[in-house]
């Protein structure tokens, strides 16, 4: 009797670690979005299905975002002011530079800043979760109208950021690298500049950090 009662808690024990363990791979993924920024931003954010969802936030605002258990093609990006149109973020995305994001591929996340494209707010990209020691990429390019001399040019609005125009190393310099160097800032500039963390980790994209 004693020892179908011990089996019979063996069970129930392994069952509810089982349960514990399925929750933690099939948590979903917060995205915190952080504007320290001394102004008002739109932050915009999409994935792979093309649909843009924005938010207003005034300096020190905040706004947390659940993106499920799999964000595929996950891009997060912001722009001066308030209007937070969805217009309005689809022209200023390949203005500004992105927190890109894949998570829950093979229980694993991925993430990055790029400027391929351009460069417009300060921006990182931070875990979380408790003994997340995966990596906090930032970029933070000070006097962007000095900084924005050719071949790079203005993107104007709604973006006011700088086009990234030298998307390679050669056959110039491209300042966007020695800018940023824990960014992407040309197509095949990935070496260690794509980081990752476990599935169910989460996560801060700071403007203005």
């Amino acid at each position: 009797m004693k020892n179908s009662v011990r089996l019979m808690a063996l069970a129930l024990f392994m069952s509810v670690v089982c349960w514990f363990a399925i929750g933690l791979v099939d948590a979903d993924t917060q995205i915190n979005i952080v504007n320290q920024c001394s102004q008002t931003i739109s932050a915009c954010q999409t994935d792979q299905s093309g649909q843009i969802t924005s938010y207003a936030l005034g300096s020190g605002a905040s706004q947390l975002i659940d993106v499920g258990t799999t964000w595929l093609g996950g891009v997060i990006w912001g722009y001066p002011g308030g209007s937070a149109d969805p217009t309005d973020c689809n022209t200023a995305k390949p203005q500004a530079d992105l927190a890109e994001f894949t998570t829950g591929d093979n229980n694993q996340d991925s993430y990055d800043i790029s400027i391929v494209n351009a460069y417009n707010l300060p921006l990182q990209i931070a875990p979380t979760s408790s003994g997340s020691t995966c990596g906090s990429p930032s970029c933070t390019i000070n006097n962007l109208n000095s900084f924005c001399q050719p071949p790079n040019t203005p993107t104007g609005p709604p973006g006011d950021g700088c086009y990234n125009n030298a998307t390679s190393p050669s056959p110039g310099p491209n300042p966007f690298p020695t800018a940023c160097p824990e960014a992407i800032s040309y197509t095949t500039d990935t070496t260690g500049k794509v980081y990752g963390c476990q599935t169910g980790t989460n996560y801060e994209v700071v403007f203005c950090p």
